[in-house]
């Protein structure tokens, strides 16, 4: 499989892509960018993700050097480069060096998604340390390319042998994953910290909310105790990379009985409509 790289308005080789040292995205993280999957070379709602770049970029005041559909195209077009049946393509803009135009960069190559046995039994997640920056201060829904927390509480994961954590709002509710949005089921109720714990309104969270009320009595977006997991029947993480991934335990606590099935449902109600919109 090729990693692709776009830059400088052009498609070039990973050993020829530059980006000037005095970039301020190099300098200070004055970026924002969107992070896609490519299925069979078309990736899912490249517009929505697009939109929020574009949002972003507006908020730090960063022109957007190309009409939202050249950028989507461009996304698509790198996906399929890389040959790769599961694409990660990531979209920066950075603001570039002083006095200059900003940077807009393509980076696609194969996606590295969850083992089957990381779907079919869940996997492990702890509670980090770092808290999520409160919309007060940060608007979350916005992808800055400063990313000193979540890199910090990756470490943290990794450091303590889990594949994911939990982080907690700034008052110790539940917010998401360090990478990844977070779901809780319990009975007939699916349940998701709703954006004021400063979680990402992220575009496959607005997937599973648009098909869980196929599946689920009740869907709320709400204030959620951390104590919430001790009661779970199931709890899972979403993302454009795990797409819906069981969680087995908390902070070596299991979630419910160790069964998924909900989840399990969910990601094949989520895998229909991405067919559904990917298929060409």
């Amino acid at each position: 499989m090729r990693t692709v790289i776009h830059v400088g308005g052009r498609f070039v080789a990973p050993g020829d892509a530059v980006v000037s040292l005095l970039d301020r995205g190099y300098l200070l993280g004055d970026g924002v960018f969107a992070t896609m999957r490519g299925y069979g070379g078309v990736c899912f709602r490249s517009e929505r993700h697009i939109a929020e770049l574009v949002r972003g970029a507006a908020v730090f005041g960063i022109d957007v050097p190309s009409p939202l559909s050249e950028i989507g195209a461009l996304a698509d077009e790198a996906a399929r480069r890389t040959a790769a049946r599961d694409a990660y393509v990531r979209v920066t803009l950075t603001r570039g060096a002083p006095g200059g135009p900003p940077t807009l960069s393509v980076l696609a190559r194969e996606m590295d998604v969850p083992n089957d046995e990381a779907y079919l039994h869940g996997v492990a997640a702890v509670t980090v340390t770092p808290r999520r920056i409160p919309p007060a201060c940060l608007d979350g829904t916005i992808k800055t390319t400063s990313y000193a927390i979540p890199v910090l509480a990756r470490r943290e994961v990794e450091s303590k042998g889990a594949v994911e954590g939990i982080q907690l709002a700034i008052d110790g509710a539940l917010a998401s994953g360090t990478m990844a949005n977070l779901f809780v089921v319990k009975g007939d109720t699916l349940l998701t910290p709703s954006l004021e714990s400063g979680c990402r309104a992220g575009v496959t969270r607005g997937a599973i909310l648009e098909v869980a009320p196929r599946l689920f009595r009740e869907v709320r977006e709400q204030r959620l105790e951390p104590s919430v997991l001790e009661e779970a029947d199931e709890a899972f993480f979403t993302s454009t990379r795990v797409e819906c991934l069981p969680i087995a335990a908390v902070d070596d606590r299991s979630i419910g009985r160790g069964r998924f099935d909900r989840t399990h449902a969910l990601r094949d109600a989520l895998g229909s409509l991405i067919r559904s919109e990917t298929s060409r």
